[in-house]
């Protein structure tokens, strides 16, 4: 892993910016339903936005999160979108297709009412290029009271010790930003989380083992987190 990408999470002038959005799925579809919808339907329409320089999403499968985990955890997947800038961000809520499609398309697969969305600005690590077939990412939402980058490298940290986490293929943290152009609803006193951890695994048992590690043991890391163990499908 590389620092490669560095940031300043209390100002605007970043070299990334993402938009993430822990979401659950709408109460009358099952979870496969809601994959595909996604997957198929949403991404179609994502691709044809403009401003973003990035999308992914990272579907939750529910046999592969820890046994017994809090309720807070309990989300169906987290869509990232990335940008350059806070301009890119207006250029794509200008655009007639996100108010007109992708937002209404939200609300056929989603409780959009559930989403948690926060800007974060990418401030180490980088994703591998190529993603393992089968891989799993851990996304850890840290509720840290302070935003940046010692926050996130004590989080890396802790969890490089715990059980599965050695072969992990990379990881990437992004801390919260307080600018807030739109897309993200939540100003610093109305934050679920404060930074988000990625850590890329080969296959999904070794990422599973970490989130059950924290499950049990929640002491074992620095903050209070929420994990989720996703298949990351790379849109744009």
């Amino acid at each position: 892993m590389s620092d490669q990408m560095t940031a300043d999470p209390a100002g605007t002038t970043v070299s990334m910016i993402r938009s993430v959005a822990p979401v659950r799925r709408r109460a009358d579809l099952d979870w496969a339903e809601f994959s595909r919808h996604w997957r198929e339907e949403h991404a179609a329409i994502a691709c044809g936005l403009p401003g973003m320089v990035g999308y992914s999403q990272g579907h939750a499968i529910p046999d592969e999160q820890p046994v017994g985990r809090p309720p807070d955890w309990e989300y169906d997947g987290v869509p990232l979108a990335s940008f350059p800038d806070l301009a890119a961000i207006g250029t794509l809520r200008a655009h007639p297709d996100y108010l007109g499609r992708a937002v209404p398309d939200e609300a056929l697969f989603t409780d959009r009412s559930s989403m948690t969305a926060v800007l974060l600005a990418h401030c180490f690590g980088e994703a591998p290029e190529h993603p393992t077939p089968g891989g799993r990412t851990l996304m850890v939402f840290a509720r840290t009271g302070a935003a940046g980058e010692p926050a996130g490298r004590a989080l890396a940290g802790s969890l490089g010790a715990l059980p599965g986490a050695g072969s992990a293929l990379g990881h990437r943290w992004s801390a919260a930003l307080d600018a807030d152009p739109g897309l993200s609803p939540r100003g610093a006193a109305d934050r679920p989380y404060d930074g988000l951890l990625e850590v890329w695994f080969p296959s999904a048992a070794p990422a599973t083992r970490a989130a059950q590690a924290v499950a049990d043991g929640p002491a074992l890391l620095p903050f209070q987190v929420f994990c989720l163990v996703v298949r990351e499908e790379r849109v744009v």
